[in-house]
């Protein structure tokens, strides 16, 4: 049986609940992931490190390669590292982390109050809120040009931006620009333009606009560049995120059938 799925997007975070059995392809997203099982164990299977089944919560850095399933429904939270998911990444920067005792306890009840009621665009940004507030602000503070830089980046979307003036535009080379980008978030600046291409193009397509049309607007050559850069982004394919409604602008509200 298919899985259900419930998505509600909060600027660049979110909250993606699946009912049933669920899993990803590898791959690396520029946000800070936070996966609860609701009942079941997580399969994880990390870039350089041992596969994991754990029952506890479990934090991804952005950035980081990973694959992930479950025989069972699953909780995941989406923080940007840029923000209100800046102590989270701090905390996984670069590696997967199983959580434990009360951060566990408190990330886990969080999310189980959502699945008692419904998920629509506040009750999805209180969850990221309360799992930001598991984490102590962490990291030195990010270069506030770099920050700059990334919104004009995300307010654009552009499919090629011109990643030279945009750097010029903070008093910075490109290559700088891009420097600072992998220090403060640990992976490079074309994994975060490639992260805004590939979320242009999902959104036309759950607008109804063909895949040929979505990658031209997204920046990609064809649907066969488009469908390797959502596999690698979000480890799906472009038609499973537009059936499952993976881009919402605001989460219509539904009751969730999760016990």
């Amino acid at each position: 049986m298919t899985a259900r799925e419930h998505t509600a997007l909060v600027g660049h975070g979110g909250v993606h609940i699946v009912e049933g059995a669920g899993a990803t392809r590898r791959h690396a997203l520029h946000l800070v992931k936070l996966v609860v099982p609701v009942d079941g164990p997580l399969e994880i299977d990390a870039e350089g490190g041992r596969p994991l089944g754990v029952r506890a919560p479990v934090l991804t850095g952005a950035g980081v390669a990973h694959s992930i399933g479950s025989p069972g429904a699953t909780v995941a939270i989406f923080l940007p590292p840029d923000g209100l998911g800046a102590g989270a990444q701090a905390a996984a920067r670069g590696r997967v982390l199983a959580l434990e005792g009360a951060q566990a306890e408190r990330v886990r009840a969080a999310a189980l109050d959502v699945l008692r009621g419904r998920l629509d665009h506040a009750a999805a940004h209180e969850l990221m809120r309360a799992c930001a507030r598991a984490f102590a602000p962490g990291g030195p503070r990010v270069d506030p040009r770099v920050l700059r830089a990334m919104r004009r980046l995300a307010e654009q979307a552009p499919a090629r931006p011109a990643l030279g003036p945009l750097a010029a535009a903070e008093g910075l080379s490109r290559s700088r620009l891009s420097h600072l980008f992998q220090g403060a978030f640990g992976h490079p600046l074309r994994d975060y333009v490639t992260f805004l291409r590939v979320m242009t193009a999902v959104r036309a397509l759950e607008d109804g606009t063909t895949p040929a049309r979505a990658a031209l607007e997204g920046g990609f050559h064809d649907q066969a560049h488009l469908a390797r850069a959502v596999a690698a982004t979000l480890g799906r394919t472009p038609g499973s995120v537009a059936r499952s409604h993976f881009v919402q602008a605001t989460a219509t509200p539904r009751a969730m059938l999760v016990p």
